[in-house]
């Protein structure tokens, strides 16, 4: 299995090769798989990505986790 390279994944989030704590921050949020290497950099499936920019794989649902909360209820 192929891997995303430090500058192609900092391509897809828009930040330096050399930031991966930005780039774990952007996968998480955009939920994309991704494991850490013992270095710190996330390692994205180049399989994956290719499915995901073609829209072979749909994009998932929102999460529940990153609804804010509901802050009428305190009142």
């Amino acid at each position: 299995m192929t891997y995303l390279s430090a500058q192609e994944l900092s391509e897809l989030v828009g930040c330096q090769p050399n930031r991966y704590t930005c780039m774990r921050r952007w996968l998480t949020r955009n939920r994309w798989p991704f494991e850490i290497s013992i270095n710190g950099f996330p390692i994205v499936s180049r399989k994956y990505h290719d499915a995901r920019m073609s829209g072979q794989l749909p994009v998932a649902a929102e999460s529940k986790a990153r609804s804010e909360p509901n802050f009428d209820a305190l009142k």
